[in-house]
């Protein structure tokens, strides 16, 4: 019988993240597997350049870092409001989510992404593609997906 060992839940902070979290607990308990929560910092495009190329903004060190400091420490409370033991692991890393969250499981020998779906629509969700689509194609793991049900999806969009 296949028993998954680490369990990665890559979070951005939304409503789906506490939803994800709680679900890869659940796994996680059921397997007796690690648990990772993981945070992207995530560098800010400028645009798409002929070709696809994306370019970024870089920032300097000390804001780079200050981000990734306010990242844990938010990463640090949801821990805490979730009462998450202190055997989970909290990461925060930097770069693009698309890429970022398949290159740490593969790293850190992941065998199951819990992913959310922030369900967007419209020009945005087209322009900027899905985080957890990406991940799904490109996952050397199983990947189970999140949704955010349909009255979660309406709060979120009526803000």
């Amino acid at each position: 019988m296949f028993m998954y060992t680490h369990i990665l839940v890559p979070v951005d902070f939304s409503p789906v993240s506490q939803r994800s979290i709680n679900r890869a607990q659940e796994l996680a308990a059921h397997y007796q597997a690690q648990l990772t929560v993981l945070h992207i910092v995530e560098d800010i495009p400028l645009g798409v350049a002929a070709f696809g190329d994306v370019g970024a903004v870089y920032m300097s060190p000390d804001t780079q870092g200050m981000l990734k400091e306010a990242a844990e420490k938010q990463l640090a409370e949801l821990a805490q409001q979730m009462q998450l033991g202190s055997e989970v692991k909290l990461k925060v890393t930097d770069g693009y989510a698309n890429t970022s969250i398949n290159a740490y499981a593969e790293e850190h020998h992941v065998d199951l992404i819990v992913s959310g779906h922030s369900a967007k629509s419209g020009f945005l969700g087209l322009l900027m593609g899905s985080t957890a689509e990406t991940v799904t194609k490109h996952a050397k793991c199983d990947v189970l997906i999140m949704r955010i049900p349909k009255e979660e999806t309406q709060a979120t969009t009526s803000s």
